[in-house]
């Protein structure tokens, strides 16, 4: 089978999924379309995980041309568009012999950066091209649901998982170091961070040294520096996952996310969780997850005590295991099967969305609770 991967937005957490699911197929032939951005390089070297790597132009008509152009070259089974300028841009290609299978990273309409109106005509879109999509591949459930609602007919999950394979984990010590990685950004939402690190402050005393591995927003990092959270600027990967590895705490206090490949480092490394609850990470039932500000505090507080935080150090390190190559492989080979025409696509949907929804196995969506 050849696969062409199509992505607009390739970089950061786009880049660690895609390749993800590249080194857990070697036996599919995986070709790259794509438009890096560069200001959110993570270090993965794309030429090394694909047969071809084609750019992509910045002009989403040109690029609808350029693809056209490269599915008649390449001749793929199945074309994967990740992001959702992607999505329009393979399903207004009028592709006929691939099969045309979409996975957004977190639709654009559950954006909180943008206006409400923004919102309704990302959604609009969306459901207008939902037709011309051979299968959803969605990477947590809650993206099922939506999908859905959008009249999608043919669904599928693929778990999003980590690539690096640790030489060293995660240890307790005081005082704690709590950290957090990515962009300073809206969808990081590096005012609740502020708002958290206040509360902590003020409410508890907790001992410990704050730090965000990245960089972004100059208000942001201000911001957080001010507040006594030190921002590292941008450092390469290797780096980052060396600080992760020193680190105790793994904090997330995303607005809106689809199934972050840094959660599932940190949980490689062993490191308790901390996350911001919202609809996505509900429905992965991930350790950790708090809701508001006050209860992401005290999960804090808890993990001072060294008891409390070997056990969330087990949960993590499950989390890790759930979210494995093999789980992968499987059902993303399945699903390009599905788009193919081949066995029946998931036809069950999630009914509760607030509520936590475990991982798909054989095509059953099974209820959880969070085990953090």
């Amino acid at each position: 089978m050849r696969v062409l991967h199509v992505s607009e937005a390739l970089g950061g957490g786009v880049t660690s999924a895609v390749t993800a699911m590249v080194e857990a197929t070697p036996e599919i032939d995986h070709h790259l379309f794509a438009r890096p951005r560069e200001q959110h390089d993570v270090g993965i070297d794309t030429a090394r995980h694909f047969a071809s790597v084609h750019p992509m132009s910045g002009n989403p008509l040109v690029a609808v041309a350029e693809l056209r152009a490269l599915v008649r070259e390449t001749f793929p089974d199945v074309v994967h568009a990740h992001s959702s300028v992607a999505g329009v841009v393979v399903r207004m290609a009028g592709l006929d012999r691939p099969g045309v299978v979409y996975s957004p990273h977190c639709f654009a309409f559950e954006r909180r950066d943008v206006s409400g109106l923004a919102r309704r005509a990302f959604r609009t879109v969306e459901r207008a091209l939902a037709s011309r999509t051979d299968l959803f591949l969605a990477v947590a459930p809650y993206e099922m649901d939506l999908a859905a609602d959008l009249g999608h007919q043919s669904l599928a999950y693929v778990p999003n998982r980590a690539t690096l394979v640790p030489s060293v984990r995660a240890e307790f010590r005081t005082p704690l170091r709590i950290v957090t990685v990515g962009r300073v950004a809206a969808q990081k939402d590096w005012r609740y961070m502020v708002h958290l690190k206040r509360f902590v402050d003020d409410q508890i005393g907790l001992d410990a040294t704050w730090e965000w591995l990245g960089d972004g927003d100059p208000e942001g990092e201000r911001e957080l520096d001010d507040i006594g959270i030190d921002v590292s600027g941008w450092i390469d990967r290797s780096e980052v996952l060396d600080r992760l590895a020193g680190a105790q705490i793994y904090v997330h206090t995303a607005a809106w996310e689809a199934a972050p490949i840094s959660i599932l480092e940190a949980a490689t490394l062993g490191l308790p969780l901390a996350i911001r609850s919202e609809p996505a990470l509900d429905s992965l039932a991930l350790p950790g997850l708090s809701r508001g500000v006050a209860a992401l505090a005290a999960r804090l507080e808890a993990l001072a005590d060294e008891p409390a935080w070997s056990a969330a150090r087990d949960a993590s390190l499950a989390l890790a295991g759930r979210h494995s190559a093999e789980a992968q492989n499987q059902h993303l080979l399945r699903a390009y099967d599905r788009a193919l025409g081949g066995a029946p696509a998931v036809s069950l949907v999630t009914a509760g969305r607030s509520a936590g929804i475990g991982l798909i196995d054989g095509g059953a969506l099974r209820r959880a609770g969070s085990d953090g």
